[in-house]
């Protein structure tokens, strides 16, 4: 059932936007524009980050990183115009989105000429364990140390830690376009632990040997040495288990039928994709011919494809809903016969329960 509902989650976001969706898209994307336009950057990142989670696009990512770097944030700037440029687009897009892309290439060009790092490089015990580098007080990876950072301009403090080492934190100031490397000195603030050593495991002498021996050759006076050997008890061996059939078929059953629906499922959202692009197109082309404001004939044409798109994404989402269930239930009625098999020996008359699985009947059989 929990993949089911993942697959429910990830496809509704995907495809299944509403009117009032798209709606609220637009309007969002609108004021983030005046927002930019006003100078107002974080307010437009806020608008425009709302817009993108609910219909994507890249003119959306286009205005987020040219806030983000009138801000300063200039790596989280040249993430987003990554994800702008490193996207595929339909061979039927629309132009915005095009010239979205085209405008993201060139801006990410001259970003990354503004784009500082910093490379930080230990000095000392750097072979102690669990040595922790922090940069603002955000742990690094160990991948990290040593290769240029990309960082935003401003003040940055490291410091380094361990379980007894330790260095003074180091402050620098990075500008856009240049290159810096922090040292960070290690010195000991404790006493490493000692390895412990293995258990010796003591190895009999070569006379502690021959009295053993002695000893275990010599019977007393007056008595009779037996040659009674107590028998080893035996091996068990391994429990033969018995898989039921009616719990495997109809697991498969389930499977097949999950299988089944994601491919339905699959189509179905598909082909509610396709029919939104081609719905978006219409409504950029009318927005450039008539300036702005479709005239109804052409509105309706619109509607009745966001219309079509839409009835595709619910049937699209029934499908992978009934994926996931089929697949959760296939997988659950597995591990039932997994953990009811059991060796006819081991049962014998100890009492036991297991769930039976016909084709027009559920029950139970066991003993008591």
């Amino acid at each position: 059932m929990v993949s089911g509902v993942c697959v429910f989650i990830a496809t509704q976001s995907a495809f299944a936007q509403t009117d009032l969706e798209r709606a609220t898209a637009r309007d969002a994307a609108n004021n983030g524009r005046a927002a930019f336009d006003a100078g107002k950057y974080e307010k437009a990142i806020d608008y425009l980050s709302r817009a993108e989670q609910l219909v994507h696009s890249p003119t959306h990512l286009l205005f987020m990183a040219r806030a983000q770097a009138k801000l300063g944030r200039l790596v989280e700037a040249h993430e987003t115009y990554l994800k702008i440029t490193r996207e595929t687009l339909a061979s039927n897009a629309p132009k915005a989105f095009v010239a979205a892309q085209d405008s993201a290439e060139q801006e990410q060009d001259a970003l990354d000429a503004r784009l500082p790092s910093v490379t930080v490089i230990l000095q000392g015990a750097t072979s102690a364990p669990d040595t922790t580098v922090q940069m603002d007080g955000t742990p690094l990876p160990a991948a990290m140390i040593g290769i240029p950072l990309p960082a935003d301009p401003g003040e940055h403090v490291f410091k380094a830690t361990g379980p007894w080492i330790a260095s003074d934190p180091v402050t620098v100031r990075l500008t856009e376009a240049t290159k810096q490397t922090v040292t960070l000195k290690l010195r000991a603030t404790g006493t490493p632990p000692k390895p412990v050593a293995a258990n010796a495991v003591p190895v009999p002498t070569a006379g502690a040997a021959r009295a053993g021996a002695a000893a275990e050759t010599a019977t007393p006076a007056g008595s009779t040495a037996s040659s009674y050997s107590e028998p080893a008890s035996p091996t068990p061996g391994p429990m033969s288990k018995k898989h039921s059939v009616p719990l495997l078929v109809t697991s498969g059953v389930f499977f097949a039928a999950g299988i089944t629906s994601a491919v339905v499922g699959t189509i179905h959202l598909l082909k509610a994709n396709d029919i939104h692009n081609e719905s978006e197109k219409l409504f950029q082309q009318c927005r450039l011919m008539y300036g702005g404001t479709c005239p109804l004939t052409e509105s309706d044409v619109i509607m009745s494809k966001d219309n079509e798109a839409d009835h595709h994404s619910k049937l699209g989402i029934v499908g992978m809903v009934g994926a996931g269930v089929g697949v959760a239930v296939g997988f659950t009625l597995l591990i039932v016969d997994l953990s009811t098999a059991k060796s006819e020996s081991a049962r014998g008359s100890t009492p036991h329960v297991t769930p039976v699985f016909g084709l027009n009947s559920v029950g139970v059989a066991g003993t008591f």
